[in-house]
């Protein structure tokens, strides 16, 4: 297995800024240890589990004033696919709201909807554009439940 790809503290903001119009206040010890939450114990090989504690932790610690679902929402999407991994998720609002709420773990919903890639000999894609790619995917609708809250 290749190396996984991490996003760091400062892409996490950027998602933030991208999915609430404005930069917002943040707790930086809380939003640290939420962006950590990529990184598994020992080895950190499990790129699903690692996905869903980032996932699921990042909600729950809610580091951010505002867009805290969005932003890990679109995190655990980015980590994934910087490492190989694709999401087919038809309704993103309800599929977090699933995970936030307890009502699917998040290693279950994470695994019902990826479709994992071949591994070849390619450069990994890199941060910046996996994040353009799924603001532009998911922009509008996630940026619209922001501004609803």
């Amino acid at each position: 297995m290749a190396a996984i790809q991490y996003l760091t503290v400062q892409d996490i903001l950027w998602i933030n800024l991208q999915v609430t119009g404005s930069p917002q206040d943040f707790r930086y010890a809380d939003l640290e240890e939420a962006t950590f939450y990529q990184y598994g114990y020992g080895g950190s090989t499990d790129l699903i589990s690692q996905a869903a504690r980032f996932l699921a932790g990042f909600m729950k610690k809610k580091p951010l004033t505002a867009g805290n679902q969005e932003t890990a929402f679109l995190g655990c999407l980015a980590f994934l696919k910087l490492n190989g991994v694709d999401m087919e998720i038809k309704d993103w609002r309800s599929w977090t709201e699933l995970v936030a709420n307890g009502s699917a773990e998040a290693k279950d919903a994470i695994e019902k909807a990826a479709v994992h890639h071949e591994s070849g000999d390619h450069e990994p894609p890199e941060v910046r554009h996996v994040l353009r790619d799924l603001m532009s995917e998911y922009a509008e609708s996630v940026a619209a439940k922001v501004v609803a809250s």
